[in-house]
């Protein structure tokens, strides 16, 4: 009796081994054929916060990112009277160039140029408001598009191959209309090239205002085109001399809604033509912001999501003496995730790190 007790409890663990040994090697064929691949934009971009809302910011304020998708919001926010200058210093970068200059800098030796490039870095941008006019800056911003970025965390080869920097202008016409137009020197360096290349290119946009909590944008962006894509094509969807449309509304300052139609007149070269882009986030005190958004990829016919938070708004105090409906969160973290095959997913990350004086 007990040796036929020993055979069968025998027999159930070498079952339970068998079992065990399926599920581990299913899992690890499903982890072959199921490969997800990832993406990072962690050089610092202040592109974080627009990709965690989907996209849509043709018709939303901030300090700085706003530039990039309308310069019409360029340097801050319209409600805003007071003249004054900001900086915006970002640690991030200079850190990743100090830890690994051989790879930022693509060289093996180091020099003086090196340091004192690894120092410029630091600054990230800075907003004057003089009267009726708002002037900014935006420096060293990482080109966003998915077929320059690396796989590996942290990872800096490249950058300075393929970067921006974009000087734009805004004037306040009114409490309810604003123009505004930027210049972006970009740095490329197409596939083959042994010198990496620079072009300098204008963008426009305006922005109306039917009343405090809504907000209406059209902007004209032109960026570099590397053979049929450009710069910043995917995934923040920007094409070549595009027409983008936005409206923004703001029930209360902890809140925000956005949509986008991205490239309204013409195709862009066939990636992007009157493509949806939805956001939201939502501000828990001073501390964090929660962010969704969404868009359809005309091209192939599917969604993506997107997500983030923000981390630290600098600008809690005085907006909370001041009953003003605005925000500059200091630390920023979005992903976009997609599927680019059956089984397979896409997520591109995002880290923004700007800290104003």
């Amino acid at each position: 009796m007990n040796a036929r007790t020993g055979a069968l409890r025998s027999c159930k663990f070498s079952h339970v081994k068998y079992n065990v040994a399926a599920l581990l090697f299913s899992l690890f064929i499903a982890k072959a054929f199921c490969q997800d691949q990832h993406l990072y934009l962690t050089t610092n971009t202040l592109v974080a916060r627009p990709l965690a809302m989907g996209g849509a910011y043709v018709a939303v304020e901030d300090a700085l990112a706003a530039g990039l998708y309308n310069p019409a919001n360029a340097g801050g926010y319209r409600l805003e009277r007071h003249a004054r200058v900001q900086f915006f210093l970002n640690p991030l970068a200079p850190a990743l160039a100090f830890s690994r200059p051989a790879s930022f800098f693509d060289k093996e030796e180091k020099s003086l140029a090196q340091t004192l490039a690894t120092l410029g870095l630091l600054l990230k941008g800075f907003t004057l408001r003089a009267g009726p006019f708002d002037l900014s800056a935006l420096l060293g911003e990482q080109a966003s598009s998915h077929a320059l970025l690396p796989d590996t965390k942290w990872e800096t080869t490249g950058y300075l191959n393929n970067h921006y920097s974009v000087l734009a202008m805004r004037m306040r016409l009114a409490d309810r209309v604003n123009v505004g137009g930027s210049l972006g020197l970009y740095y490329l360096k197409p596939p083959g090239a042994q010198q990496r290349t620079w072009k300098v290119l204008a963008s426009y946009g305006i922005t109306l205002a039917p009343s405090r909590s809504v907000l209406l944008g059209v902007s004209y962006l032109t960026v570099p085109m590397r053979e049929t894509t450009t710069q910043r094509d995917h995934p923040e969807r920007i094409v070549d001399s595009s027409v983008n449309l936005g409206l923004s509304y703001r029930p209360h300052a902890s809140t925000t809604v956005s949509f986008d139609l991205r490239n309204v007149v013409e195709d862009g070269g066939g990636m992007v033509r009157r493509e949806p882009h939805l956001g939201f986030e939502y501000g828990l005190l001073s501390l964090l912001a929660l962010r969704l958004g969404a868009f359809y990829k005309l091209e192939d016919e599917q969604a993506a999501i997107s997500a983030g938070l923000g981390l630290l708004d600098l600008n809690w105090p005085r907006a909370h003496a001041t009953h003003a409906q605005y925000s500059h969160w200091a630390i920023n973290y979005g992903v976009v995730a997609e599927r680019i095959a059956p089984g397979r997913r896409r997520f591109i990350h995002a880290l923004t790190v700007a800290f104003r004086i």
